[in-house]
């Protein structure tokens, strides 16, 4: 799991071991993606097109969700400061070392290579037999997968909840639009992170 994988090697990483971690870790959610779409045959790319009108949909999706970042970054509630301070406290100084296109390039590959295995393939794979169970499953991988606390595993699944949305409500389902929503959102948090550890040094 994603969260797992970096906060419990991330005091003992520096800059360039946690960009090759994260980039391990994600490639190799890539390599399951097109590994399980070759075996079950369902390509994990056949419904992403390049389009720049869902392009700018995935864009205008990102509004909801930096509402929500906006609403969890100014929340008051103890079990939210935990999950803030978890984040600060593992990867707070990691990202303080990144410039501002390392960042940017985190945020691309978990909006990738992400969107393309839970979105891509888990849930268009799954939505062949049952499209309740396939949002239920992929949305509880994508949950589990951030669960670096259980808090942050809920909240990941519910933001799965959308980004599934964005594809299942589509009668041309574009993975673009996702994957734009999930990076350009992932900035932000990523910016939300780097906040809250500078103001604590």
């Amino acid at each position: 799991m994603r969260g797992e994988v970096i906060s419990n090697n991330s005091n003992d990483l520096g800059h360039s071991q946690f960009l090759t971690t994260v980039a391990l870790f994600e490639g190799g959610l890539l390599v399951a993606a097109f590994l399980g779409g070759w075996l079950l045959d369902c390509p994990a790319t056949a419904a992403l097109s390049w389009s720049l009108e869902d392009f700018g949909l995935g864009l205008l999706a990102t509004v909801p969700m930096l509402v929500v970042l906006a609403i969890c970054g100014l929340s008051r509630s103890e079990a939210m400061k935990k999950v803030r301070a978890f984040q600060r406290d593992t990867v707070g100084h990691l990202l303080d070392e990144c410039r501002w296109y390392d960042i940017v390039l985190l945020a691309l590959l978990a909006g990738v290579c992400e969107e393309v295995l839970f979105r891509g393939f888990l849930f268009l794979w799954l939505a062949r037999f049952n499209s309740v169970i396939a949002v239920l499953i992929s949305n509880l991988a994508f949950g589990a997968a951030h669960a670096a606390t259980p808090l942050y595993g809920i909240l990941a699944a519910f933001l799965g909840l959308y980004l599934t949305a964005l594809i299942a409500a589509d009668p041309t389902p574009n993975l673009l639009i996702p994957i734009t929503a999930h990076t350009v959102y992932d900035i932000a948090a990523f910016a939300l992170v780097l906040r809250d550890y500078r103001q604590q040094v």
